[in-house]
C-alpha cells in the first residue's frame, strides 16, 4: 500500500484529503506543523508528500529544503498545496525541490491528476 503524508494545518483540508486518499486505497499520514512533518517523513518515508507553505513551527519552504537535503527523503515527490500563489513563491518552492504546485482552493480532480502523474495510481 502506498503511503501519502499530508503536512497541512487546516483541519477541513486534512479531513477531506485523508478521506479521499483512504477511500482510494492509500495509507495516509498527517501532520499539522512543519517540524512534526519533517520527523514523520524521515521516519515513515512516504511515497508522496502534500505540503502547505503556511504551517506552524517551520514553514513549507524550510520543510522542503530539509527533506530535499536528506539522503533518506530527497527522492520523495513533494507537491505544494497553498493559497500563496505569487510567481516568486511558486518559483522558490520548485527551486527547493517541490515537483509541482496546486493553488488553493483546489479540486479533487487536480489531486487525482497528481497521484496518477507521481504514483501511477488512478
Amino acid at each position: 500500500m502506498k503511503k501519502i503524508l499530508i503536512i497541512e494545518d487546516e483541519k477541513n483540508i486534512v479531513i477531506s484529503l485523508k478521506m479521499f486518499f483512504e477511500h482510494s486505497g492509500f495509507e495516509v499520514l498527517t501532520s499539522g506543523n512543519g517540524l512534526d512533518g519533517v520527523s514523520l517523513a524521515k521516519h515513515e518515508i512516504p511515497d508522496l508528500i502534500l505540503l502547505d507553505l503556511v504551517i506552524p513551527k517551520i514553514d513549507g519552504f524550510e520543510v522542503c529544503l530539509i527533506l530535499k537535503n536528506d539522503e533518506k527523503t530527497k527522492n520523495i515527490p513533494i507537491i505544494i498545496i497553498s493559497a500563496r500563489t505569487s510567481k516568486e513563491e511558486i518559483d522558490k518552492a520548485i527551486s527547493l525541490g517541490a515537483k509541482n504546485f496546486i493553488a488553493k482552493p483546489f479540486s479533487i480532480n487536480q489531486i487525482k491528476k497528481m497521484i496518477i502523474e507521481y504514483l501511477g495510481e488512478s
